[in-house]
């Protein structure tokens, strides 16, 4: 899955989170990354998951918008 934010500053930190949560993430631009979730059984609970983290990541950063796709 792709995520892409507003702030690319904040990449780092995003991908941190992921890492974190049992995830690979990877840089493909300066605002995105490439993440897989290395846990998941399918590419539904990918996202779900994937999308469960990046909201918890943007609570703590409501000025910034985020796409998973």
């Amino acid at each position: 899955m792709h995520v892409r934010i507003s702030e690319p500053a904040l990449l780092p930190e995003l991908m941190d989170l992921f890492l974190r949560n049992d995830c690979v993430a990877h840089p493909v631009a300066t605002d995105a990354c490439l993440v897989l979730h290395v846990h998941a059984n399918h590419g539904s609970e990918a996202r779900q998951e994937l999308a469960f983290f990046l909201r918890a990541w943007q609570i703590s950063h409501p000025h910034v918008t985020a796409a998973l796709y």
